[in-house]
């Protein structure tokens, strides 16, 4: 059965102004996209920080010319979107939406839910919950709403970096993975800042230095023995093939990379050359957090912590307890919306 497209423009707002070494945020604009046939309705989401180079005009537009190619079944449209020269090069966070929608209708239609994906045996990676960079007079109340992670994702790239470090460290005593989204320069300050929190603290260190600086991130991969993520620097397997041994681990995200498909490729890459991997979002909703939850059986480390940030999140799915991350059984992706969206539909 042929499958109708529709999109709906939103804006989701966190509960508290955001900080990292890009700025301060108080919201991110997104792209819902929906996938209908047969009476069932499949859901994808493209979250677009302003630092990335897609907009919800670019999202809506790219999509746009993929229904116009004609009328096709759900099947027969993700393997367009596999097929050929890739077309989406410049249009990853366009294709991760529009491939998730169509995913999840497929196993909708065919009752079955995401861990038919792969075999799904959950191994209960590390979960972050993420504390924003910002004022010192409100970590305690970010450091709320990290409740039932395992460790906490800290923000770097302020100048009161250490007093936000030492502070956090007086409040609360789980792990800390500190992200410095490539505001450092140079490797002492990276192991000032490691020093800072406590070596034996720190369960890893996401992208300290620009994309463009393999050398910076060998050399403290070689001084130190936290493990040092890629995120900004490996977009897709090119990227990870030429910086590999800069790095332990990888950041995966689907924002990124192009969608569910490409980040399992992605993750088993990263795992065959003896790589940690990460599974992280960009604030996205519980849509899109609960569909990269799927691949958690592959993951060290699962920063999946947008749901929690948000305060206006339109779906519902994964849930963090105890520490561990809990998946929906249900049918397709698992996240259900639970807020009217407004639905323009696309014309073939």
């Amino acid at each position: 059965m042929e499958v109708a497209f529709s999109y709906c423009r939103y804006r989701l707002r966190f509960r508290h102004p955001f900080g990292t070494a890009h700025g301060l945020r108080v919201g991110t604009d997104s792209v819902f996209i929906r996938a209908n046939t047969g009476g069932k309705a499949g859901y994808g989401e493209a979250t677009l920080p302003p630092y990335l180079p897609e907009t919800q005009d670019s999202v809506i537009q790219r999509i746009a010319r993929f229904v116009e190619q004609g009328p096709m079944s759900a099947k027969a449209a993700l393997e367009r979107l596999s097929n050929g020269v890739d077309p989406w090069a410049d249009a990853p966070a366009a294709r991760a939406a529009l491939h998730m929608a169509l995913y999840d209708l497929c196993k909708k239609s065919h009752s079955t839910g995401i861990h038919a994906f792969r075999s799904f045996h959950l191994n209960h990676p590390t979960t972050l919950k993420t504390v924003g960079s910002g004022e010192l007079d409100e970590l305690e109340g970010k450091l709320a709403d990290t409740h039932g992670a395992a460790a906490i994702k800290v923000k770097l790239g302020a100048p009161n970096d250490e007093l936000a470090i030492n502070r956090i460290k007086e409040l609360d005593n789980r792990l800390l993975f500190l992200d410095a989204n490539q505001g450092l320069r140079s490797v002492e300050e990276a192991l000032q800042r490691i020093q800072w929190a406590g070596e034996d603290r720190v369960l890893g260190m996401e992208q300290p230095f620009p994309k463009d600086r393999p050398d910076l991130h060998a050399d403290l991969k070689a001084r130190t023995r936290v493990p040092v993520y890629a995120d900004e620097s490996v977009q897709g397997l090119g990227d990870l093939e030429r910086t590999a041994e800069a790095f332990s681990g990888v950041n995966v995200k689907l924002m990124k990379c192009g969608g569910l498909d490409r980040a399992l490729e992605l993750v088993e890459a990263a795992r065959s050359r003896g790589m940690k991997v990460m599974l992280g979002s960009m604030s996205e909703s519980s849509l899109g957090c609960t569909a990269m939850a799927g691949l958690a059986d592959r993951a060290d480390v699962v920063d999946l912590d947008g749901p929690w940030l948000l305060a206006n999140d339109p779906f519902k799915g994964l849930d963090i307890q105890e520490g561990r991350l809990m998946v929906p059984a249900g049918p397709g992706l698992g996240a259900v919306p639970i807020a009217p969206l407004h639905w323009t539909p696309f014309v073939a």
